[in-house]
C-alpha cells in the first residue's frame, strides 16, 4: 500500500506531500488542486500498469 504521495510541479500542484491511509477523502474549495491530485494518482496508476507512455500522451506529454 502506498503510504505517502509526493507531487511536485504537476499542473497546479507546486509541492504537495500527502500521507495516505486505506481510505482518503479529499475536499476543498474550487481551484485548490483536487482534480490535479486525482490526475496525478491516475498517472501513477497507469505507470504502474505499464501504460506510462499512453498516460503521458493523454496528458499532453511532459
Amino acid at each position: 500500500m502506498i503510504t505517502t504521495l509526493a507531487v511536485e510541479n504537476y499542473r497546479s500542484l507546486r509541492r504537495l506531500i500527502v500521507p495516505l491511509d486505506r481510505l482518503n477523502v479529499i475536499t476543498g474549495a474550487n481551484g485548490t488542486g483536487k482534480s490535479s491530485l486525482y490526475r496525478s494518482l491516475r498517472l501513477l496508476a497507469a505507470s504502474a500498469r505499464g501504460g506510462a507512455v499512453a498516460a503521458l500522451a493523454q496528458e499532453g506529454g511532459l
